[in-house]
This record gives C-alpha cells, structure tokens and sequence, in this order.
C-alpha cells in the first residue's frame, strides 16, 4: 500500500515539515499585527491562506442575514478565511458559492452537507434559515471533531447529525489518519487516497439516507466536496435524486473529475449545469472543469427559471 503521507507530493504540502513552525511564529503576538498591516497591502497574495492568532478562539461569520460562528481559526482553513475577511470568505467565488447556497436553501427543510469540513455551509445555511435540519458527512476524526464543535457553539445540536462516514458506494471502508493533521485540520484527504494507518471509516450512500429524511419528499439542498469522489456519491444516490431532485452545489477540480461520467448521472434527472463564477452563474451545456472556478451549481431549474427569481445568469 502507497501511504499518501509519505509521497513526495504530501511532504511539499508541508514545506517538508518547516509549515507548522514557520505558521505558528507569524501566529505569536509579536509577529502577527506586522503580518495583519502589511499581508493586505501585497498584491498577488492570498490572504485568507495566513494564519490567524494562535490565542484567538473564535470567529463570527456572516452570510446571507444572518451570523454565526466558527472556532479555532489557527487551525481551521475555513475560519481563518472569516478572520482576514472580516467576517466574510476572502475569495470572492466561495463567498458567492457561500450566498448561493444559503438562499437556494431559504425555504429547505433538510441541508446535505457532503464532505463538510467543519461545517461552514451547514452553520450559515442554519442560521438563515432557523426550521431547517441537517446532515452533515465527514470522513477525518480530527476534523469531526472541529465540526462538532462547531455545532455546539451555535447550539445546533438538535438540528444537525454528525456523520462521521463517507459517501459513496455503501458497505466499502478506508483508512483515514488519526493525527491532526499538523499545520492545519486538513481539507484534501479523500476517498481516492490510501493511508498506511488510521481509523476505518465506512462509506454509505444517498440513498441509505432517505429513510431518515422526513415524510412526504421534503426539499432537500445538497453540497457535495469530496476531492474528486462526486460521481461516486451521485451513482449511489440515483433514487434520492429522482426523488427529491435537489438543488447541488458541488465542487468539481480540474484535475481529478470525471465529467462525462458525472454528466450521464444528472442527465438522468434533468439537471442544468452551472459554473460558479465571483457573482454571477454561468449556464453551461457540459460540465467542463475550470482551472480557476471550482464549484458548479447542479439543479433542474432551466436557466429563465433561475433568472426569474432573481438569480444573476448569463
């Protein structure tokens, strides 16, 4: 078995080692206010990247009309984002991905969380929208964790089901580290990795999950993330999207997707292809990976319908 950890590609993820110290000295009070003045102020740098106070404990984010919070921005990549932007993601096509969701679910009774991460798009979807429940999916412990504090901190915990499983082809399990993931809780691992050692996580499926939805075909919104796995997740929910038909947020990379497979999923069902652009949609007869803009908006409304309500399309 090939240890991820051990490749050469992980060890450059990690500055071979050097990231946690060089991250945790621009952390220190003494350091950090020089890089808080003058990180803004260099062009070309991606600040939401920074660290943030090693002492803070805590953001306050905000999306749509609503606040919410997000702990330990040291060592959540997410939180740190809100930290330099103020309360706000600092890349202007997540934080319009980050809006499109949170009204796409305004009137939503249940929010699917894939590859949540610490649960960024379930705190903000909540918020806005204070009947809705959740289910969240997470295959990394640490980053569990980190999620469900963060449900806690936004007293969440009667609205939002952790999962500490995958999503994909049911019955299937793998390994996944234990550590913390050293600089940061990490965010890239995925179902297409192999680990040397670790926790067994298992995989279940959409459509396992539909027992557990409530009575009547309830609207349902989804946000897929799983670092290239989105067509396995969606081959093993066909019944759920014939069903429900939700509205998808989903990241596809360049890199790693698989679109032709993907797109014979949703034509299925037809669905209308999306990509997220910094504030509008784009309308898109195929799914084509862009180099910059991950996310595509998957839905059966038609590009008129979408307008009409008042969503910017072009």
């Amino acid at each position: 078995m090939n240890d991820y950890l051990r490749t050469l590609k992980a060890r450059k993820q990690s500055w071979f080692g050097l990231k946690l110290p060089v991250k945790a000295a621009l952390a220190q009070p003494l350091l950090h206010p020089v890089l808080r003045t003058v990180a803004p102020r260099v062009r070309g740098i991606k600040i939401g990247r920074l660290p943030a106070p090693i002492g803070l404990t805590e953001v306050r984010g905000r999306a749509g009309t609503a606040d919410f919070y997000l702990v330990d921005p040291f060592r959540c990549e997410i939180a740190k984002e809100f930290y330099w932007g103020k309360g706000r993601r600092t890349e202007e096509e997540d934080a319009f991905a980050l809006e499109l969701m949170v009204d796409l679910s305004r009137d939503a009774e249940v929010f699917v969380d894939i590859g949540a991460y610490t649960g960024v798009f379930t705190m903000a979807v909540l918020a806005n929208n204070p009947t809705a429940l959740a289910h969240t999916f997470e295959i990394i412990p640490a980053v569990v964790e980190g999620l469900e504090k963060n449900v806690a901190r936004n007293h969440l915990g009667d609205r939002v089901t952790v999962h500490p499983t995958g999503v994909g082809k049911p019955g299937t399990t793998m390994q996944v580290p234990t550590g913390d993931g050293g600089s940061a809780l990490p965010s890239f691992y995925s179902a297409g990795m192999e680990f040397g050692s670790g926790a067994e996580v298992r995989f279940t499926s959409l459509d396992e999950l539909l027992p557990d939805l409530p009575p009547g075909n309830p609207r349902v919104t989804v946000k897929i993330d799983v670092e290239g796995a989105e067509n396995d997740v969606l081959e093993h929910g066909q019944e759920f999207l014939d069903t429900l038909r939700p509205d998808i947020l989903c990241e596809v990379l360049a890199d790693r997707a698989r679109p032709l497979e993907l797109m014979g999923v949703l034509n299925r069902f037809g669905y209308h292809f999306y990509l997220v652009g910094r504030d509008r949609l784009h309308a898109r007869a195929r799914i084509v990976p862009d180099p910059e803009l991950r996310d595509w908006l998957l839905t059966t409304k038609n590009p008129e319908e979408l307008r009409a309500v008042g969503y910017p399309v072009d």
